[in-house]
C-alpha cells in the first residue's frame, strides 16, 4: 500500500523549489502545471494539513521533492493526499516564472501554505517534515529564467 508519508517525505523542505524547477522544464507545454496545494499527512503527521507543490502533466503527479522523482496518477496522488482541487493553485510555466521574478522566492504565492491543524491536539515540533516556503531565489537562477 502507497502511504503519503513515502510520496511526501519532505525531510529537507525542498518542495517548492523542485516543482518550480521542474515546471520550467515544460515551458511552453500546455500540458504541464505548477501546483501549490494543502495536503494532509499520514504518520506521524495523521490530522495535520500543509502546504505543497508538485507538478501536473495531463493525469499525473510529478513530484521531485528530496531529490525524488515519484510520478504516479493524478487519482491516486489526490486520494492519498486528500487534496481538494478547489484549494489549490494552478500556475502555467510562464506564470509560474512571473510569480517567481516577482517575489523572488519559490513560493507559495497566493496562499500561505501554513501548517493547519485539523484533528491532532499538538503540531509536530520537527518543522523538518514539512515543506519549507517563500525560499529565496538566487540572482543567478533569476537570470536563467530570463
Amino acid at each position: 500500500m502507497i502511504k503519503l508519508k513515502d510520496i511526501l517525505t519532505e525531510s529537507t523542505g525542498d518542495c517548492y523549489q523542485a516543482a518550480g524547477n521542474l515546471a520550467i522544464s515544460f515551458i511552453g507545454d500546455p500540458k504541464a502545471k505548477l501546483v501549490h496545494g494543502m495536503v494532509n499527512g499520514q504518520g506521524s503527521l495523521e490530522g495535520i494539513r500543509f502546504g505543497h507543490s508538485w507538478v501536473e502533466y495531463g493525469d499525473k503527479v510529478l513530484d521531485h521533492s528530496n531529490g525524488e522523482k515519484r510520478e504516479i496518477p493524478k487519482s491516486v496522488y489526490y486520494a492519498l493526499g486528500k487534496v481538494n482541487p478547489e484549494e489549490n493553485k494552478y500556475y502555467t510555466p510562464k506564470e509560474a516564472i512571473k510569480w517567481m521574478m516577482k517575489s523572488k522566492h519559490w513560493g507559495p504565492w497566493e496562499m500561505t501554505g501554513d501548517t493547519v491543524e485539523m484533528f491532532n491536539e499538538e503540531i509536530p515540533d520537527d518543522k523538518r517534515e514539512i515543506g519549507r516556503k517563500n525560499i529565496p531565489i538566487s540572482k543567478r537562477e533569476l537570470m536563467q529564467l530570463i
